[in-house]
């Protein structure tokens, strides 16, 4: 549930077909750098004055432009704290709670990634024949401040006890079905993992033609001292139909900050960008 193709589409656990889908074509942001390339510059090289320069080529050989001086803060040192934290309840907020949380990442170039992700309630619906809660989420994925790619997805479960159903996302392998699951546990630790479930990801909402399967498992992760990351990380494997979809099978994961008990205060996402795997914090 993050952007799929590298950044997949999202629910409150997410995946490789929960994140962004992998931002598509370095091209993509190649062209987006390039519109913000100082006057007189050109994507071909050379620099110029203003708020942008040239940085070099990325892994496809597209060139890229980007600030002179990017900000990110380096991510502070993890500490595994000796709190139990609430699981299932951490799940729960996560699904049925508002929030909205921007995350950073930057490349080798120097170019700045900022990835705004956000979830808040929906309507009462139906999952195939289901009574399901929902959750619309969105992610927006920005280069040095241009937007580069936008996602809205629709997450069903069921609040009580909770269960992940599924999400719909409109772009090829956007319908994930969970088909399996295992009871998560109430409290855990630091270092603990768990399976959460397996599920399919359809090519559309037809769900007629697999793009893949996946397995999905949730895992305490250390933060700080009061804190934990609730990570949902997803596993996948293609089919032929998931290749023609360019879906990514690098393993992406959503971390939720959340204290022990289960308030979510932050996210921690890893995904692919233009083939490479980035950390946003």
């Amino acid at each position: 549930r993050t952007l799929a193709n590298g950044l997949s589409a999202n629910r409150p656990r997410f995946s490789a077909s929960r994140t962004l889908a992998s931002i598509g074509s370095a091209a993509i942001v190649a062209a987006s750098a390039n519109s913000r390339a100082p006057t007189g510059s050109s994507a071909v090289g050379g620099c110029g004055g203003g708020g942008g320069s040239f940085c070099g080529y990325d892994a496809f050989g597209n060139p890229l432009y980007c600030q002179a001086n990017p900000t990110l803060l380096p991510m502070p040192t993890p500490v595994a704290s000796t709190s139990s934290f609430a699981i299932t309840q951490g799940l729960i907020n996560m699904a049925t709670h508002s929030y909205a949380f921007n995350v950073s990442s930057a490349d080798s170039y120097g170019n700045l990634y900022t990835l705004t992700y956000s979830s808040s309630p929906g309507q009462i619906s139906t999952f195939g024949t289901t009574p399901a809660s929902t959750a619309n989420i969105s992610q927006i994925l920005y280069v040095n401040s241009g937007l580069i790619q936008s996602v809205s997805s629709t997450n069903y479960f069921i609040p009580s006890p909770y269960q992940f159903l599924g999400s719909q996302t409109v772009r090829p392998g956007g319908s994930e079905v969970a088909n399996t699951w295992a009871v998560p546990p109430i409290m855990g630790i630091v270092g603990q993992s768990f399976p959460s479930f397996t599920g399919t990801l359809y090519h559309d909402s037809t769900n007629t033609v697999i793009d893949a399967t996946l397995t999905e498992t949730i895992g305490l992760s250390p933060d700080t001292a009061t804190t934990a990351l609730l990570c949902l990380t997803d596993t996948v494997q293609l089919t032929q139909a998931g290749i023609n979809d360019n879906l990514s099978v690098a393993p992406s994961s959503n971390c939720f900050r959340i204290d022990p008990n289960g308030n979510v205060l932050g996210m921690q996402i890893t995904t692919q960008v233009n083939g490479l795997t980035m950390l946003f914090y």
